[in-house]
């Protein structure tokens, strides 16, 4: 008797188990808690410069910072679901209001966004700075009991120079030209229009020297104009930069990699720019004269054009300002340029345009720039150039190290704004600014750089240095010293090496040349 009650009594057992068994796969493991499954997807870099398009929901690109997925698996009905988000130092609330879901049946998927509100302090970043996002969630479950969860991520904001092409995961990829594309509207963002002090004063100018004309009465005269715009950028010696991390020559970016941005008054104080910092500029001194502006991005490459008030386009290819010197283009090549461009990329398909006016509309606004002085451009040597038209065609002496330079003021004197150029350890030249004040024998030249260089931790940097030489002049030569030098990478001031730095100046017939004697290294 007791083997065969011992055999029923297993048989009972094993069969419990089975049923328990089954009972956990049909209710599933979120069932056995009580929990709400979410699967969190958050977008960890935020574009700095293009902030405020984050709170436009109806932006032209899907600007959500965090999308909640939720599915009910308890097997319950779920009540009062509410949502709600922050983001440390940067959002304009401590928590977002609550997103609220009256009911969620079994089985049922819920998907929430936030459109973060970011404060002008993202666009004041001159560094990438880290951020906690946080996300809190609460629902009354089949029970009636309050559940409370919470969760956390960490992501960067980027400095307010900082651009990058898309966000697209390698899921979401088609394969087409666009998927690396996707953010080209928020290049909008940096075309300013509300900056008079640089921007809206040499937009004037050229109008000026266009007669006067009104830029939106006819194709004529809105092509008048923006000859004189493009001339304007000659005139004042902009220059076009290629990127030194860059290998190949016939690409003016990489679209796949974080671009460095300038605003259009950085441009004018460095007089140089890669293309798009040039289409920016251009773009910005076409809105100021009342021309609808377009940026075109395609691979590698961005030129501006310009929308004709009584129908048509112009695209005019920005980097024809060459060296800002004898190699650049006129006008008309510029135009014959981009419009060989412009009918290569119509049949290909590989493009984007940005309407600039119209994505401002659509809440990519431009962030705050710090105010100017009224007379900033006659403190960083443009105006002058700009209203006396030097011409753009002469030719730039053979240079290497400072103090190399195409001279602004007349023949026979120093004083004035010269262009220059600066050769870095690694073989790469930049251009510059330098300023020359002379009294008798006595001078003072202040060289002023801004490029970007590739850093110890492979990443590009943006560098600025001001470099103030004090000497003598005998007529033919300059012998000068520079005992403090004011560096910043990053926005970071950072220590001078190397000082003093010395310079010895050959003047000669329709320029200078010569050499810095002693120079510190390349910056990491």
């Amino acid at each position: 008797m007791k083997p065969a009650t011992l055999k029923i009594a297993g048989g009972v057992l094993l069969g419990l188990g089975l049923v328990l068994v089954a009972v956990a796969l049909f209710l599933g493991p979120g069932s056995a808690r009580g929990e709400l499954a979410l699967d969190l997807k958050f977008k960890d870099r935020v574009v700095g410069g293009a902030y405020k398009a984050y709170g436009a929901p109806d932006c032209p690109v899907p600007m959500w910072l965090a999308k909640s997925v939720f599915r009910n698996n308890t097997g319950g009905r779920l009540a009062n679901l509410r949502v709600h988000y922050r983001v440390s130092e940067y959002a304009e609330s401590d928590w977002s209001n609550w997103h609220q879901y009256a009911a969620v049946d079994p089985g049922q998927t819920v998907v929430d966004l936030y459109y973060p509100i970011f404060t002008a302090q993202t666009a004041r970043l001159t560094s990438r700075a880290p951020a906690d996002m946080y996300l809190e969630y609460e629902y009354t479950d089949a029970g009636d009991k309050k559940q409370t969860f919470t969760e956390s991520r960490r992501l960067t904001v980027m400095s307010r120079y900082e651009f990058f092409f898309s966000d697209m995961t390698a899921e979401e990829r088609t394969g087409a030209f666009q998927d690396d594309d996707t953010n080209y509207p928020l290049l909008a963002a940096w075309v300013s229009r509300n900056d008079d002090a640089v921007v809206g004063r040499l937009a004037s100018l050229a109008n000026k020297k266009a007669g006067g004309l009104g830029a939106s009465s006819s194709n004529e005269d809105c092509v008048a104009v923006l000859a004189q715009l493009y001339e304007m950028m000659r005139t004042i010696h902009i220059s076009y930069q290629h990127p030194a991390a860059l290998a190949d020559p016939s690409m003016s970016y990489d679209i796949k990699s974080i671009q460095s941005l300038q605003f259009p008054r950085d441009t004018i104080e460095k007089r140089s720019g890669t293309c798009i910092d040039l289409a920016i500029l251009m773009a910005a001194l076409m809105n100021s004269v009342n021309i609808e502006p377009l940026l075109v991005s395609l691979d590698g490459h961005c030129f501006p054009a310009a929308r004709l008030p009584k129908g048509g386009i112009v695209p005019v290819e920005a980097t024809g300002v060459g060296d800002g010197y004898a190699n650049s283009m006129s006008f008309q090549g510029a135009v014959k340029s981009a419009s060989k461009t412009w009918d290569e990329i119509m049949k290909n398909g590989r493009y984007n345009i940005t309407d600039v006016r119209a994505f401002w509309m659509s809440g990519i606004g431009n962030p705050e720039l710090d105010p100017l002085p009224a007379d900033i451009l006659e403190k960083w040597g443009v105006m002058d150039v700009a209203e006396r038209g030097a011409p753009a065609g002469r030719a730039a002496p053979a240079q290497q190290g400072y103090g190399q330079a195409q001279p602004a003021a007349p023949r026979g004197s120093l004083s004035g704004n010269w262009g220059c150029q600066i050769t870095l350890p690694t073989g790469q030249s930049q251009t510059g600014v330098c300023q020359i004040v002379q009294q008798g024998g006595q001078v003072q030249l202040v060289f002023a750089f801004a490029y970007q260089q590739t850093g110890q931790d492979g990443m590009m940097h943006r560098v600025q240095e001001q470099n103030p030489f004090q000497g003598t002049f005998d007529g033919s030569t300059i012998q000068a010293v520079c005992q403090q030098a004011q560096i910043s990478i990053d926005g970071q001031v950072m220590p001078a090496q190397g000082l003093p730095y010395r310079m010895a100046l050959q003047v000669v017939q329709g320029g200078a040349s010569g050499a810095v004697r002693q120079r510190h290294g390349g910056h990491g």
